[in-house]
């Protein structure tokens, strides 16, 4: 038995290689759409200036007072004994006539004559007083930051664009099935 080995039809032979160097790069092509990018960043410096304000309430309060203030009379004593109860009557009527009373709000003062006891009286009533202090302390923080975003890609392909591929893809295969017809 002898085998004899004919050689094949070089056009064959070289239209299969045009055919598998066509279809690896319409290959090659298809799929570079498909390659993912790369992924973009950004950077940005972010500066914030806040605002802090801080304040001090102080209230002082002091209470009211009652004050009252009695000087007593000594007796009426003159050079001359007879006078003394001229001197004395006398007083006693100016005395009398020493009458005041003030009032302006909560506060009261006034000064009289106690014959009874024969005293100069003088008393006085002051309210309650508040004082409100308030101190305001502002001040700026600058805060700086760094903020770095990633923009990721995310592909996207219209169906009508799958649907021309796939027909295209279909329509090569069936080009070569044909070419392959003719030489085979």
């Amino acid at each position: 038995m002898s085998t004899s080995t004919s050689p094949e039809n070089p056009m064959k032979l070289f239209l299969k290689v045009v055919l598998f160097i066509a279809f690896y790069f319409a290959l090659c092509i298809a799929l570079h759409g498909c390659k993912a990018k790369p992924i973009e960043n950004t950077h940005e410096v972010e500066t914030v200036i806040a605002s802090k304000k801080d304040s001090i309430k102080t209230t002082v309060i002091s209470e009211s007072i009652n004050d009252t203030l009695k000087i007593q009379l000594p007796k009426v004593q003159t050079a001359k004994p007879e006078c003394d109860s001229i001197a004395k009557a006398e007083l006693q009527r100016v005395l009398q006539l020493l009458n005041s009373h003030k009032k302006s709000g909560d506060n009261e003062a006034g000064i009289y004559y106690d014959s009874l006891r024969n005293q100069i009286v003088a008393w006085q009533k002051i309210a309650q007083t508040k004082n409100v202090n308030t101190a305001t302390n502002k001040e700026y923080i600058y805060i700086k930051g760094d903020k770095q975003i990633k923009y990721v890609p995310v592909k996207y392909i219209p169906l009508w664009v799958k649907i021309l591929a796939s027909i295209g893809f279909a329509t090569m295969l069936y080009i070569c099935y044909r070419i392959s017809r003719i030489f085979i």
